[in-house]
């Protein structure tokens, strides 16, 4: 929101700047001239500037949500695993209760004498 409020800021700056400076002035870049006003100039660097930050921006973005992405695959994996380890974990731990069960059955199918 900070963000949006700034640019908005900056845009209005420079489109009150476009709107003060309006007398044609010769504009030479290495061999090629024109005539063009300071503020459509100093407008149109900015524009060019503010979409060059965008640019920037949603590659960073991009990025980010690639390892974020990553990051969420691997905590799934690593969850998985700990959900494993904790099943045999209790398998080791409680023996006697998976004996007990099958051993359970056992001697309930030898008559009883």
């Amino acid at each position: 929101m900070l963000r949006l409020l700034i640019l908005v800021i900056l845009l209005a700056v420079l489109i009150v700047f476009a709107l003060s400076n309006t007398d044609l002035e010769p504009i030479w870049l290495v061999s090629f001239g024109w005539h063009l006003s300071i503020g459509t100039l100093v407008l149109g660097v900015g524009v060019i500037a503010l979409l060059f930050g965008f640019l920037i921006g949603l590659i960073g973005d991009m990025q980010q949500r690639s390892r974020a992405r990553r990051a969420e695959q691997h905590v799934r994996t690593l969850e998985s695993q700990l959900v494993e380890l904790h099943q045999r974990l209790d398998r080791l731990q409680n023996p006697t209760a998976s004996l007990s069960s099958s051993g359970a059955s056992a001697v309930s199918s030898e008559p009883k004498v």
